[in-house]
């Protein structure tokens, strides 16, 4: 069920990464971090808390940024 609000996470670490997930099932989500090496490694597929799998992460309907 999809609800056409736009949603957006800050803080894309062990907690915000797999909230933005969860979320990007019913919305499309932009999850914002500072860390500008942080955003680049999920833009690859990659979370280095492994919270969340490569799979799951590229499977996301789920945007990064670190531009405020």
């Amino acid at each position: 069920m999809t609800h056409g609000r736009k949603v957006s996470v800050l803080g894309l670490g062990y907690v915000g990464l797999p909230v933005a997930v969860a979320l990007s099932r019913v919305s499309r989500v932009l999850g914002f971090d500072v860390d500008a090496s942080r955003v680049r490694e999920l833009q690859r597929g990659h979370d280095r808390t492994h919270e969340v799998d490569g799979g799951t992460l590229a499977q996301a309907d789920l945007d990064f940024t670190d531009d405020p």
